[in-house]
């Protein structure tokens, strides 16, 4: 459990900052960072339900399912960038609101768990495309990581929805 008194300490503290005063000051920051926010998580998921579909065995492609993952987890790193970027100036601009929302701490954990697996997902297809390329058919293992793949995914947006209101 994370101890509310020091969160919201913390949260406090980064409110007098100049930089988050100054993010409060200009009104159009705050929504243009949430704008491109949205952008970014949209790319993220696209991709993600990308690899989720083609695991699953729902999507054919001319390209090999190594290198589809290797294209979408480069994008998806990207979208990772700036969403880093744009969360920083949001929680920045309004830490007690971030900071104070269980959804904010699960969403957190969820983009730790998501990147993860995404990492060793797109480093074991990388190891050895021929393994992931030669299945016509998926095993039910991965057929179960692709469900379970974009659920997180989606989770993950549901969770940064609710932040506002938690």
């Amino acid at each position: 459990p994370v101890d509310t008194g020091v969160m919201q300490s913390f949260a406090n503290w980064i409110a007098a900052t100049s930089l988050s005063e100054t993010l409060k000051a200009y009104l159009w920051i705050i929504p243009t960072s949430q704008s491109i926010h949205i952008l970014a998580v949209s790319v993220v998921f696209v991709c993600a339900l990308m690899i989720g579909l083609r695991l699953l065995g729902w999507s054919r492609s001319e390209r090999t399912l190594s290198m589809m993952i290797g294209k979408q987890t480069r994008l998806m790193y990207a979208g990772h960038i700036v969403l880093l970027l744009t969360g920083a100036v949001q929680t920045i601009a309004e830490p007690a609101r971030q900071f104070g929302s269980p959804a904010f701490w699960i969403k957190m954990l969820l983009i730790a768990c998501g990147l993860l697996i995404t990492y060793f997902l797109a480093r074991s297809a990388r190891s050895d495309p021929r393994r992931w390329d030669a299945a016509i058919h998926r095993p039910a293992k991965l057929r179960i990581y692709g469900a379970g793949y974009v659920a997180a995914w989606a989770t993950i947006i549901f969770c940064g929805r609710f932040i506002g209101y938690t």
